[in-house]
């Protein structure tokens, strides 16, 4: 299996980075790692993407690493409309605009926030972390990391699980976001580093030159890197 956004782009594209290693570099170069070195601090992947930059982040700041498995929900009749988020804590963000405008009940949101549970993210956390639980992340200092934000919906939907986890700071790292997701995120958290807000925002994989898909065999090396409580360096 491959874990990447592979859509065709034009070659005009603005490419913002040559790839992931690069962009990593650059968000790295950005951050304030000392202060997050200095702090009793986990760094916590939120998509298999966003996995390599998370890994890489803590072994930079030398800090726990752990993933949060999340799934998104789609509309009763189309299922590639996204309509809501929901984590393996349970938490879920919804769109209500498209949920007023499709007619959809919160009981069947849900409900299928539940089927996602037991059918999707159930089976990933016993195949990657094989059923272990999440971090204690009570009272700690949470680094949210990903290769880039799109509709905001999984970002909402993890920084709602770490409020609910009852952490004492939470903070969001990506290389790039659109402008009025971006400016929704740095509201609600301690603290976002993003390298590009853009208000004409089309999709992550659009802003990197190369944008190879990722071998599950790499995802589930970090997995175990995550457990032995290291991590797996950006080779491309």
């Amino acid at each position: 299996m491959l874990f990447a956004d592979n859509e065709l782009h034009s070659p005009r594209r603005q490419v913002l980075f040559k790839n992931r290693k690069d962009a990593l570099n650059k968000l790295l170069d950005d951050m304030p790692l000392n202060f997050f070195r200095n702090q009793d601090c986990v760094v916590v992947g939120i998509s298999f993407a966003g996995f390599l930059f998370a890994s890489q982040l803590a072994r930079e700041i030398k800090a726990p690493l752990d993933f949060l498995f999340t799934s998104s929900i789609g509309a009763p009749n189309n299922t590639e409309c996204e309509i809501a988020m929901t984590s393996e804590t349970k938490e879920i963000i919804i769109k209500e605009a498209l949920v007023n405008s499709f007619g959809v009940s919160l009981d069947y949101i849900y409900g299928e926030a539940q089927r996602q549970y037991e059918e999707k993210m159930l089976p990933l956390i016993y195949q990657y972390r094989k059923g272990r639980k999440l971090t204690t992340f009570k009272d700690k200092h949470i680094l949210l990391v990903d290769e880039g934000i799109d509709s905001g919906l999984r970002a909402m939907t993890c920084i709602k699980s770490m409020l609910t986890l009852q952490v004492k700071t939470v903070y969001f790292a990506c290389p790039v976001a659109p402008f009025c997701v971006a400016k929704m995120v740095d509201e609600i958290t301690d603290g976002l580093f993003c390298l590009h807000r853009l208000d004409d925002f089309v999709d992550i994989g659009y802003y990197y030159g190369d944008y190879q898909p990722i071998e599950t065999s790499v995802i589930e090396s970090i997995f175990k890197e995550c457990d032995r409580g290291g991590g797996i360096s950006l080779t491309n």
